[in-house]
């Protein structure tokens, strides 16, 4: 082959590969959208094309969940349009699998349009007569990707599923299953654009690295809700923050995002230091011009009169002077540079050991040889174990293996079938489930926070604002109707409230924002007592774990 030939393939190829890396998916353009008086995006935009995978972050109750149900089309914005490209197809996991159907997992994985036309096809295909009806399914087939769908062996196998699982009713299996249920059914659809919330939550770490190595070999785009700090620096090329009803788009993976966030915050604080250096000499300036006004040098010669216009043209020169200098001082003070520094969450900090319930001993739980088994499955086996004050314990290991199980039996949630649990006499634990199960669903959290804590309503708000929990309104809605995040939020509320010496958390960070995991783990790290966590968010676990203890079955 010619150069010439070999450079107009390379070109082509080029071309060819520029073209579907930039082929334009969603087109959100000056999006508004608000539920009754809040008002959640306000003119925001926002492109998603084929190949790139985004983070998107935000606090709790910014929209993000919003954001992809609108980007789904499960709603509509007030204002704006969202374009999507032609025969575009969409994958959705959702963040809490509430709904599910009454049938079993390989139903479920093989309901849709991609196996229904596969069902029909097969079924024409013994008709040699209706060739032309099964060409035109095929060509629709075709169309909407029917040849990009991922073998269900293999997506099984990454996210740990056994094949037994497929004939079992979706009702049968645990919560956790369910999602990886979920996961598996959008992922074997392989669509061209894939919204993924919280997909992390019960992923291990070698399915964590699966999903990771899958999604980059897509050729759609992906766009991922997570709390899991590291999997998103792996995972994403892209991130989008929402903030203050809008979104803002960065270039780069996590840590780039905090690097960015820096440098922005150094500038910002710059331009404020310089603003108020500036307010300060001007207020010197005008107090010294007010109180000590100069006097023209004495005249010279005996030319009273010619003094006296010197003197009166000084005065107006000062006085011109004066009005500058508080015209300037008054744009400043109408319109000054806020402090740059983002606002913490103080409210998430725990009794110290002289306000809570004390330890009358350094061991605090004794685990002696015990058991528990479910049916047939033995999941602790002659467990034995002590922990005491101090310890910051996180329990690792593939799902199954009995870390939620483990911390039940230390809350008192499960009975054991053998062995003994032994307690220091003023052990109090606090519990935090993964799924925050254990609130009163049909409850406010006024309603909560007054019969358990005897609060008023008052104490509830002040600590609500402490821990940037959200608006006041919150509190005068049925927890049932609040996110997951929200209820979390809640929860640790109620734990801090509680003042344990004890701490029991399953998957703390899940369906957190990154800023209230920030405060919780800075919180944890001050935290007096014995800390006992099931966790798989690695950057949780660093700043943690004083010990990692990691379960077999």
């Amino acid at each position: 082959m010619s150069c010439a030939v070999q450079f107009s393939v390379r070109k082509i190829t080029q071309y060819m590969t520029n073209t579907l890396m930039s082929r334009l998916l969603i087109q959100c353009s000056h999006i508004y959208l608000s539920f009754g008086s809040l008002q959640l995006f306000e003119d925001l935009s926002l492109s998603i094309s084929q190949g790139e995978i985004f983070a998107l972050i935000g606090e709790n109750g910014a929209g993000k969940t919003t954001l992809l149900q609108l980007i789904r089309g499960q709603l509509m914005p007030d204002a704006g349009h969202i374009h999507k490209a032609e025969h575009l197809s969409i994958g959705f996991l959702p963040q809490e699998i509430i709904h599910f159907p009454d049938t079993t997992v390989r139903s479920y994985l093989e309901e849709g349009q991609l196996a229904e036309l596969e069902r029909r096809m097969a079924v024409l295909l013994q008709y040699p007569d209706r060739l032309d009806e099964w060409a035109e399914l095929h060509e629709k087939y075709e169309t909407l990707g029917g040849y990009k769908r991922m073998p269900l062996e293999k997506v099984l196998s990454g996210l740990k599923l056994e094949s037994a699982i497929l004939d079992q009713p979706m009702a049968r299996i645990s919560s956790g299953q369910r999602v990886r249920v979920a996961l598996s059914k959008a992922l074997i659809d392989n669509p061209d654009l894939l919204l993924l919330d919280e997909p992390t939550n019960h992923l291990d770490a070698s399915m964590l690295e699966w999903l990771q190595t899958t999604l980059h070999m897509r050729e759609g785009a992906t766009i991922i809700v997570s709390h899991d700090r590291k999997f998103l620096n792996r995972a994403c090329s892209r991130l989008l923050e929402i903030k203050n009803g809008s979104v803002v788009c960065y270039g780069g993976n996590y840590d780039f995002y905090l690097a960015e966030q820096e440098a922005s915050l150094q500038r910002r604080l710059q331009a404020y230091e310089t603003q108020e250096e500036e307010r300060k000499l001007l207020h010197q300036k005008i107090k010294a011009m007010t109180f000590s006004k100069g006097k023209p040098p004495a005249p010279r010669d005996r030319n009273i009169m010619a003094y006296d216009r010197r003197g009166e043209q000084h005065q107006k020169s000062l006085a011109r002077s004066l009005d500058m200098l508080k015209t300037r001082l008054a744009e400043i003070e109408a319109h000054p540079l806020p402090h740059p520094r983002p606002k913490g969450i103080k409210g998430l900090v725990f009794a110290p050991a002289s306000l809570a319930s004390p330890l009358a001993s350094t061991v605090a739980i004794e685990l002696d040889h015990i058991c528990k088994a479910f049916g047939q499955k033995n999941i602790l086996t002659d467990f034995s174990k002590t922990f005491c004050k101090g310890d910051r314990i996180v329990l690792r290991g593939p799902n199954g293996v009995g870390k939620t199980t483990l911390l039940r039996c230390l809350a008192n949630h499960l009975e054991l079938d053998s062995g003994q649990i032994r307690y220091a006499p003023t052990t109090k634990i606090a519990y935090l489930d993964q799924q925050v199960t254990l609130l009163p669903m049909q409850k406010t959290p006024y309603e909560y926070f007054l019969e358990r804590f005897l609060l008023s309503e008052e104490v509830v708000r002040r600590e609500l604002h402490k821990a940037a929990i959200g608006g006041a309104e919150l509190l005068a809605r049925p927890f049932s109707t609040l996110s997951v995040g929200q209820r979390k939020r809640f929860m640790l509320l109620s734990l801090i409230f509680e003042k344990p010496n004890v701490l029991l958390l399953d998957e703390p960070t899940n369906h957190l924002d990154l800023m209230t995991v920030e405060a919780l783990e800075k919180a944890l790290l001050q935290f007096e007592g014995v800390i006992v966590a099931v966790s798989h968010d690695q950057m949780f676990i660093d700043k943690i774990a004083t010990e990692i203890l990691d379960l077999a079955g």
